[in-house]
């Protein structure tokens, strides 16, 4: 299939690496355009956790691009290690549609939050953390913390769409796009993994560029999404849906 990377993680050949990487600097421009045009309109002290996050991806881009260039022989240590963090820091986005989710009400503002913290504490302990430990093989730990993760953040994404659906609460442009963006992003990651699981080589390959597809289109929604600033619909007080 390809050239074998570090640790026995697959690299594909170097066509599927070129086109992955065009795709990246798509997204890598949507990024930039995002944080250029949330400091501008000072819409990132409103959403300070998903701008972070937008910094630290951009970041995390253009290291990889400059390894890839000068150091190509490290690409694939930094390539997984900055894939394996941006798994765990993809969370901070889940945090923030929380927060805003329940913003109009202080009695239960710390709700979203905290029931985000709770299913990834819980599915964290028995659900990810025990199949790393198990495997035996870097690869297998890795992408089966890769598919486990998703899920987790799937399943969090269906609880605070619950609760928004319990209390009859309108999300708004902004948060509502956060959601489908990201729904689009995750939705794919676990249709990625499964069939790199269930196909092993023969897809992996076609992971390094599917998975910067799949960010670039949720990239397209977010930018619609917060190009305007729209807040969140007040309501007079809670009613949950009966």
């Amino acid at each position: 299939m390809g050239r074998s990377g570090t640790r026995g993680l697959p690299i594909p050949d170097r066509h599927m690496v070129l086109l992955g990487f065009a795709t990246s600097l798509g997204a890598l421009v949507l990024v930039a355009l995002l944080i250029l045009r949330g400091v501008r309109c000072r819409y990132a002290r409103r959403f300070p956790l998903f701008y972070s996050y937008l910094v630290y991806l951009f970041c995390s881009t253009v290291t990889g691009y400059v390894v890839y260039w000068t150091r190509p022989n490290y690409h694939a240590s930094v390539y997984w290690l900055s894939y394996v963090l941006s798994i765990v820091v993809e969370f901070a986005v889940l945090a923030e549609i929380s927060d805003h989710i329940f913003q109009p009400f202080p009695a239960i503002r710390s709700l979203g939050r905290a029931l985000t913290i709770a299913i990834s504490l819980g599915f964290g302990a028995a659900y990810i953390l025990p199949t790393i430990l198990r495997s035996h093989s870097m690869q297998i730990a890795l992408l089966d913390f890769a598919l486990r993760a998703s899920l987790t953040k799937a399943v969090i994404l269906v609880a605070l769409l619950f609760a928004a659906r319990h209390f009859k609460l309108n999300l708004g442009r902004n948060v509502a796009g956060l959601m489908l963006g990201f729904s689009i992003y995750i939705g794919v990651n676990i249709a990625n993994f499964a069939c790199v699981e269930r196909f092993g080589s023969i897809y992996a390959g076609v992971l390094w560029f599917m998975s910067p597809m799949a960010y670039t289109l949720c990239l397209l929604v977010w930018t619609g999404a917060l190009w305007e600033f729209a807040p969140m619909p007040r309501k007079a007080s809670l009613a949950p849906a009966t």
